[in-house]
């Protein structure tokens, strides 16, 4: 199934160049890290954090939100997300590579993510992040690849693959949850530990959905891939009940500080007014305001991220500014992940179409 990769119209070729064109930007930069470390960024004694934690934390996140798709298909038997459960599979896979390259970048230099294994201990949340990710990572690819190689061939899937689905489910509810422990390590963030893991969960499921809904509409706009509208009506209600707790309880924190942080005002306003565009009908049954709301909510979410990892202990915002090298090398593994699942998406759609 993977040589369906090798074939495709000359939009299809524009974005693997392009994708290849960015990676390659992003390995010279990290050349140049591996050469200085991370004086190449724009990490400091303050910020102790950057983009491509921001980008670690948002990915693991968007890998968990697979389990809305899987639990209602395998454990309710919810028919119409049999068209997408592969695609949230091989999402979750993808997603979960960027948040391991994004914390492979992020300790500067190869030798120190061997240090986390070589000292692992069940006490680090980043230990367990790292195995977590690792196993969701494998899970899903191989679960999705033998469903959809299983639809191909028209026979049932192999019976060593359910166990492994009905596995991912507690693991995927896991992953932001350890999410959270990182961030409440933060001093900056014991006051709003009681609530963070929720807000976490909340916002994975948001975020993810989100994502999920806009490669839905991208392929059904590039490639004529149907879902079925039973799927997107369902994906626009999950994104509006997760987006509607996430935005409340961010704007519960806005309220309570004492000191406002304009990033986080940022992320509000881009949630509140993406979600509010759910809740119009004549909005949500347009492909383009629902491609618009949803990049909305993914950006809103990714920047709170980014808000919780650069608090300070004193309530305010850290002074960080990305660098050039820093933000190449960032968007270098966010291509390298877009890379892999254009391919995966490639079979789906190619297996799907046959049929």
């Amino acid at each position: 199934m993977i040589e369906k990769a090798l074939k495709g119209n000359r939009p299809y070729w524009i974005w693997i160049t392009l994708l290849l064109l960015v990676i390659v930007s992003g390995i010279s930069a990290f050349s140049q890290q591996l050469r200085l470390g991370l004086s190449v960024t724009g990490l400091g004694e303050g910020a102790c954090w950057g983009i491509s934690a921001m980008q670690f934390s948002f990915m693991a996140s968007v890998a968990a939100s697979s389990v809305l798709i899987v639990l209602p298909f395998y454990l309710h038997d919810y028919k119409p997300f049999g068209n997408i459960v592969v695609i949230a599979q091989f999402l979750g896979a993808s997603a979960s590579a960027i948040a391991l390259l994004s914390l492979f970048i992020d300790t500067g230099k190869p030798q120190l993510l061997l240090d986390l294994l070589r000292y692992a201990t069940p006490f680090s949340p980043y230990t367990w992040a790292f195995f977590l990710l690792n196993g969701y990572f494998f899970i899903n690819l191989v679960t999705g690849w033998a469903t959809l190689g299983a639809e191909r061939k028209g026979v049932p899937v192999a019976a060593w693959v359910k166990p492994l689905i009905y596995l991912s489910i507690p693991w995927s509810i896991v992953l932001p949850v350890v999410t959270g422990f990182v961030f409440v390590s933060f001093s900056g963030n014991h006051w709003i530990a009681s609530l963070l893991v929720f807000r976490l969960l909340a916002s994975a499921f948001a975020a993810g959905t989100a994502v999920l809904l806009l490669i839905i509409l991208i392929l059904q706009r590039t490639t004529g891939f149907d879902a079925g509208t039973k799927v997107a009506d369902k994906l626009v209600m999950l994104v509006t009940y997760a987006g509607s707790l996430t935005f409340a309880l961010i704007g519960l924190e806005c309220f309570f500080r004492s000191q406002t942080q304009p990033l986080m005002c940022l992320s509000l306003l881009f949630g509140i007014t993406s979600v509010a565009v759910f809740f119009v009908p004549a909005w949500k049954s347009s492909a383009r305001w629902l491609i618009a709301a949803s990049v909305g909510v993914a950006f809103s979410l990714w920047v709170e991220d980014g808000v919780l990892l650069l608090s300070s202990s004193m309530g305010g915002v850290v002074a960080y500014v990305p660098t050039l090298k820093e933000v190449f090398m960032t968007l270098g593994v966010l291509a390298i992940g877009l890379l892999f699942l254009t391919i995966l998406l490639k079979a789906v759609v190619a297996v799907k179409r046959a049929d």
